[in-house]
């Protein structure tokens, strides 16, 4: 049913109605007038393919030009008598999921126009706190990412979603199919490690159930830049372990390697962990009796007092 066919069914049902019904039609008619009207593509972010389909577009795909956001799209061919493909351009000045005009234009003049929902490519950097949560729900349900990896061990952790679920894929190329890795956790955090090769990665993270609203990513394949640390001491140690925890910034200058300067202590490892709260790196020193073997065996192996052992990784320094 059409937009405009139900706005007047609603506004026939608003006026017609009994003084002592329900306002369920009211309700239904502020649901209709907020719900985001644009096209939701399936991937949206720049530098991708992209198709659109609608029957306005019927004998008019052949030989046209496609704008969106004002910017001409690349890659622009015909499908199929009624639906067409374009490259997304780039979209200056809009860091976040929004809705865009779309035109499509044949000797000059606009044959077709619309709105779809431009996805930018959020430059992420790795073991740096982030104080950006960026929001998703149902229907807008994908965010995009890029990273700059090395060959390493990454984990990724998205938190402060408690009420929903959310699944984290990566991808090496603009248009490469996604490889899903962290969708095991069904409400609350999601986190997972994976072995990536040095350069440009692609990220998304996609909504998959339960509430829409906000939330932070965490990137890490080594010690973490800390926003918050803490030693912990016992039998009179001063060098047993120190934890820096991600937290979403700012950093901070009193972060574990400044706590123990003053001790000087060999650091023998450092463990990544991912968690309900984000990343936190757990440091470990050979004189609070932390040797490298030991550090490394509590980090990954459980009951060593680690926490996600087979999401965390571990750096030998």
């Amino acid at each position: 049913m059409k937009p405009t066919l139900m706005i007047t069914l609603l506004l026939c049902m608003l006026g017609c109605k009994k003084n002592d019904s329900s306002d369920t039609e009211t309700i239904l008619l502020g649901m209709l007038l907020l719900a985001p009207n644009d096209i939701i593509l399936e991937k949206g972010y720049p530098g991708s393919q992209n198709q659109l389909q609608n029957t306005e577009l019927v004998g008019k795909t052949s030989g046209v030009i496609i704008k969106v956001g004002g910017v001409a799209a690349t890659g622009v061919s015909a499908v199929s008598s009624d639906t067409v493909q374009f490259t997304m351009p780039v979209l200056p000045g809009i860091n976040e999921n929004a809705a865009v005009d779309f035109a499509v234009e044949k000797d000059g003049a606009v044959i077709y126009n619309t709105k779809v929902r431009y996805r930018p490519l959020v430059s992420w950097n790795v073991n740096q706190p982030h104080s950006i949560y960026r929001p998703i729900d149902s229907r807008d349900n994908k965010s995009f990412y890029q990273i700059t990896a090395t060959t390493a061990s990454h984990v990724f952790n998205t938190f402060g979603h408690g009420g929903f679920d959310l699944d984290i894929s990566y991808f090496t190329s603009l248009n490469g199919n996604p490889i899903s890795f962290a969708n095991k956790r069904m409400n609350g955090a999601e986190f997972n490690k994976v072995a990536l090769n040095a350069g440009t990665v692609y990220v998304m993270v996609q909504h998959i159930s339960g509430f829409g609203g906000t939330y932070n990513l965490q990137v890490a394949n080594s010690g973490v830049v800390a926003s918050t640390s803490a030693k912990l001491t016992y039998a009179n140690w001063q060098f047993n372990l120190c934890y820096d925890t991600m937290g979403i910034g700012p950093t901070t200058g009193n972060n574990c390697d400044a706590q123990m300067a003053v001790y000087s202590p060999t650091r023998s490892g450092r463990c990544t962990y991912p968690s309900d709260q984000g990343l936190t790196t757990r440091n470990y020193y050979l004189e609070g009796g932390f040797d490298t073997a030991y550090a490394q065996n509590t980090c990954l192996n459980p009951g060593g007092g680690s926490q996600n052992e087979a999401e965390s990784i571990f750096i030998a320094n």
